[in-house]
């Protein structure tokens, strides 16, 4: 089995549709039979010499896959290989059986052509949201949501990656104003001070400003390109 044109152009557009948080696209997709892989590609900054916003980009751009998928009508399965004879692979996601979506994942997969939220909402609202496993969508208060995850792993940046962008995107569909803030989440003097603060049992990966204006200079460009091979 294969994508059909159809299935595989969805899949790329939605991807490259998905926020980029440093420079440049950092991830490229591979189609091949009835799987996606995500790798991550390029070289890290000194802004950024750890590649946390890097790999919160490569989530984003997997949450959107997922979504890509169920709207076609699979169920997808998603590993997080440990492969040392390839590191670069981040993610792959399997359809291994047809289900039909639910409206969530319809209302989430349009989201992600819809125009960001501009209407006030409660942070509390949305912590539904993710569907990733070792992660939590914490309200800090009305109006900042931090994402936690349960390590602090390559794989779990991605996650919290994947979940931050679910939290946009039910933003989006309810017409609320949600804003990312990832690059202070990383300082590790400012994300102690927030552990300590707030006294949260996971790691923050990032964090969510709903129905407020965020810091300047913290959000997203989009993505601008992907590679399909089937």
């Amino acid at each position: 089995m294969r994508w059909n044109p159809a299935e595989a152009s969805e899949i790329v557009e939605a991807a490259r549709l998905a926020p980029v948080y440093c420079a440049a696209q950092p991830w490229v997709l591979e189609l091949h039979n009835q799987s996606v892989y995500l790798f991550e590609t390029g070289r890290r900054s000194r802004q950024d010499p750890l590649g946390f916003d890097r790999l919160l980009s490569c989530g984003a751009a997997l949450e959107h896959v997922v979504l890509a998928v169920r709207h076609a009508g699979w169920h997808p399965h998603v590993v997080f290989p440990a492969d040392r004879a390839s590191p670069d692979l981040l993610a792959v996601v399997r359809a291994d059986h047809r289900e039909p979506p639910g409206r969530h994942d319809l209302d989430q997969h349009r989201a992600i052509r819809m125009a960001e939220g501009t209407g006030e909402g409660d942070a509390h609202a949305l912590g539904w949201a993710s569907h990733w496993a070792g992660t939590e969508l914490r309200a800090l208060n009305e109006h900042e949501l931090v994402v936690l995850t349960t390590d602090d792993r390559r794989p779990d940046h991605v996650r919290g990656g994947a979940a931050l962008q679910a939290a946009v995107l039910a933003g989006r569909s309810a017409g609320v104003a949600v804003r990312p803030v990832v690059h202070l989440v990383h300082r590790p003097e400012w994300r102690a001070g927030l552990i300590e603060r707030h006294e949260l049992a996971g790691f923050p990966q990032a964090l969510a400003i709903v129905g407020a204006k965020g810091p300047v200079d913290t959000g997203p460009t989009t993505a601008s390109s992907s590679r399909a091979d089937s």
